[in-house]
């Protein structure tokens, strides 16, 4: 018994924080919006398995809001400042408009 109340102890919170990651992905993967990039910067930081690089590009929506986007390092090269943008529910990042 005493094992299993362990078992739970310890899974239930990694539990918890990978469902609020899954939960997280999920309501950006539903985003839609239309806009201009205003900004693109990349950010190293180094940590215990070597350097991790972010790509983030800043859109200013059509609505008037300004988002702040994690994108992958094909859409960082394949957007400039300027660019038009329209990101569709179930996309994963934001393309060029045509």
């Amino acid at each position: 018994m005493s094992n299993t109340v362990f078992l739970i102890l310890a899974l239930g919170p990694l539990a918890l924080i990978l469902a609020l990651i899954a939960v997280q992905r999920a309501n950006t993967v539903d985003d839609a919006y239309t806009g201009e990039v205003t900004d693109r910067w990349v950010s190293s930081s180094t940590g215990t398995y070597g350097t991790t690089t972010r790509c983030m590009i800043r859109i200013r929506t059509d609505e008037g809001g300004e988002l702040a986007v994690a994108v992958d390092g094909r859409t960082y090269n394949a957007l400039d400042v300027g660019d038009r943008v329209v990101k569709t529910p179930g996309a994963r990042w934001p393309v060029r408009s045509e």
